[in-house]
Parts: structure tokens; C-alpha cells; sequence
């Protein structure tokens, strides 16, 4: 099984580019995926997404102005209307054919902007991830900017017996780590489940849910890894003498490659019960941040040794247990999605010297 850091970057596929709230009448700049994209609104308010560099000299077009719909480089002054193509040249009355930037499929869903950086043929709506809950109101937020690479991060989230260790001080409680999950595939999709009885309420779900402190509390959870860029995660907590009293709430997480070995990460708790108040939503972003935070600093130092031990000359290795099958699936689908789209360029290169001409 090939390290997580050597997993395959999927460009056919749907990526979280940047929540609705960040692009409006400025110009923003991202890498995602390798590729420089600039990201803004027209006047009437559609989101636009193209390749980050003027077709002339290659200066970034998110450092450059937005007049009306189009951009003007701020290098020679040639403009790009919304859909790439350059529609003025300042020193030349004549503008070449292939004087236009790549414009990316972008679809607005869930408070966030998709963006689609492979074929645009290939690209089909149903495919963006559906997570009916990030539409209520009852949710925080948190975004980094993490220094490792993707499989790392979709790990973390489909393992949680590092809670009891990275996050004991929140959420940690030891059947974390001790109840296995049972996780199976379908098709681009794993998804991993288990049921916790009479675990031992920890500080967050004490403070958020007025669980008291350390009494038994059962816990559900239901993981799905929606190839190649989000997970959710479904959970329902209870006293184990009140399951009358659910306290349903969800984890949802995007994770987009930048193709520079870090990750945008963003994630959202939502709590899905009666009468969350002002108060309890504070308490769970506050705890929620810091829970992020530690992951980000764990899989920070994991990808720095992750990366000496490759460049070094002391031999590895690394062993999976019985709790790592629901990592180890995905990156069975990572691999089987790369591989498709390895023979689908094979296949559409050997179609094109059969069709030109000799």
C-alpha cells in the first residue's frame, strides 16, 4: 500500500474552492490542485471561476481589476470577459483566436463554491457532495490552511481512537478507541459505523449538551467518505438512563489539495436538536476550534517526519490494525479513481493519433 502522501490528486471530480461569503466584487486568488484560479462575481451576482493567468504573459489575474464582468491584467492591460475569452487588447487592434484563459464549471451549494478542475464534459451537478444539514442554522465553522497532504487529513477523520489522545482534554473518551468500526464500500463511497454504549461523558459533550461530566453516555457514528474531497460524519449522543433525550448533531469536512502538499480544510459542526441557543452554539465553535487546532497540529508534525523518513536513509515501515479498514478502503478508492482517469486519458490519447492526420 503506497504512503498517504503519495496518494493521487483526482482531477474529475467536485472540490471546495471557497464559501459563498469570501467571493464577491473582489478578485481572489487560490491554488487548488496545482492550478492558480481566480474567483469573483459578475454584477448580477453569478460566481466565476478562471485560470489565474493572463494569456499574454501569464501575469495572475487576481492582481489585476475587476471592471464590470470582465478583468483587466494589471500587466498589459488585456481584458477577459467572464467566460475566458480576452475581448480588448489596448496594443493591438487585432486580438488572437487563442487569446482566452480556461474558465472552471463552478456550482454554488451549501454556503460553498464547487469547482470542477478536470474535463468540463465529465463535469455532472449530482455529483457534489449533498449535506442537506450545513443549510440549517445551527452550525459553526473553522478553515485552515494545512500543511500536509489531503490522505492524511481524510485519515484523521475516518480514525477516531486519536481522540482519546489528541483531543482527551475535549471529547476523548476510551471507547473511542476500543469499538471498532465496521466499514464497506459502495462504489466511490466508504462508509464506516459504530455504536458506543455507557462511555464516559467527556468535557465537550458535558458543556454543549449539560451531560454530566464523566456519567455514561452512549454515542452513535456513522462516517461516510464521499470520494475525493469530503467527509461527513453523523453522530447522536445520550445519558444512557435519558434516550429519550438525543442530541443529534453532524461534522462535515471538504478537504482540497492544493497541489503544493498542503490542504484548504474546511469543516462544520451542525447541532440538529431542539432549542440550541446563542449560548450552546458558542460553546460548541469554541470547543470545536480547539479540537480542529490540535488535528491540525498533529497532521502538521506527522507529514514533516512523514517527509525526513522518505528523504533519509533509515528503513521504515508502517503497520495498519484491525481499526485502520476505513482508512485503508479509501485509499483503495482513491487509487481505483486515479486509475480511471489514468485510462481514460490513455484512451483519448490513442483516439486522437488515430484521427489526425498523417
Amino acid at each position: 500500500m503506497s504512503a498517504p502522501s503519495t496518494s493521487p490528486l483526482i482531477r474529475n471530480a467536485w472540490y471546495a474552492a471557497a464559501t459563498s461569503a469570501e467571493v464577491g466584487r473582489t478578485l481572489l486568488g487560490r491554488h487548488l490542485l496545482g492550478t492558480p484560479v481566480v474567483l469573483y462575481r459578475t454584477e448580477a451576482g453569478e460566481p466565476v471561476a478562471l485560470l489565474d493567468a493572463c494569456a499574454h504573459r501569464q501575469f495572475p489575474l487576481s492582481r489585476s481589476a475587476l471592471v464590470g464582468n470582465d478583468i483587466r491584467c494589471g500587466y498589459h492591460g488585456f481584458t477577459f470577459d467572464s467566460s475566458g475569452a480576452c475581448v480588448h487588447i489596448p496594443s493591438s487592434p487585432r486580438i488572437p483566436r487563442d487569446a482566452r484563459v480556461q474558465r472552471f464549471p463552478l456550482i454554488e451549494r451549501h454556503d460553498m463554491l464547487w469547482i470542477w478542475p478536470g474535463d468540463p464534459a465529465l463535469a455532472d451537478s449530482a455529483l457534489v457532495p449533498a449535506c442537506p444539514w450545513l443549510d440549517g442554522s445551527a452550525k459553526v465553522s473553522y478553515y485552515a490552511h494545512l500543511r500536509a497532504h489531503y490522505q492524511l487529513l481524510i485519515e484523521n477523520l475516518l480514525d477516531f481512537s486519536h481522540v482519546p489522545y489528541v483531543h482527551h482534554d475535549q471529547q476523548g473518551h476510551p471507547e473511542l478507541a476500543r469499538v471498532i468500526p465496521r466499514a464497506r464500500e459502495h462504489g466511490d463511497t466508504v462508509v464506516s459505523t459504530r455504536i458506543m454504549r455507557e462511555s464516559s461523558t467527556p468535557p465537550l459533550w458535558s458543556d454543549v449538551m449539560g451531560l454530566p461530566l464523566g456519567a455514561p453516555m452512549d454515542h452513535d457514528q456513522r462516517f461516510e467518505f464521499h470520494a475525493p474531497s469530503a467527509v461527513c460524519i453523523r453522530q447522536a449522543v445520550w445519558a444512557s438512563q435519558a434516550p429519550e433525550q438525543r442530541y443529534p448533531f453532524s461534522t462535515t469536512h471538504f478537504m482540497t489539495p492544493d497541489g503544493c502538499g498542503a490542504t484548504h480544510y474546511w469543516s462544520w459542526v451542525s447541532l440538529e436538536w431542539e432549542g440550541v441557543d446563542p449560548a450552546t452554539l458558542e460553546r460548541m465553535d469554541r470547543g470545536a476550534r480547539e479540537v480542529a487546532d490540535q488535528d491540525v497540529v498533529a497532521l502538521e508534525a506527522q507529514q514533516a517526519l512523514h517527509d525526513r523518513l522518505r528523504d533519509g536513509a533509515v528503513a521504515h515501515g508502517v503497520v495498519s490494525v484491525p481499526f485502520d479498514a476505513g482508512s485503508l478502503l479509501t485509499r483503495q478508492v482513491l487509487a481505483r479513481m486515479a486509475e480511471r482517469e489514468r485510462a481514460a486519458a490513455r484512451t483519448g490519447e490513442a483516439l486522437s493519433r488515430v484521427s489526425s492526420p498523417s
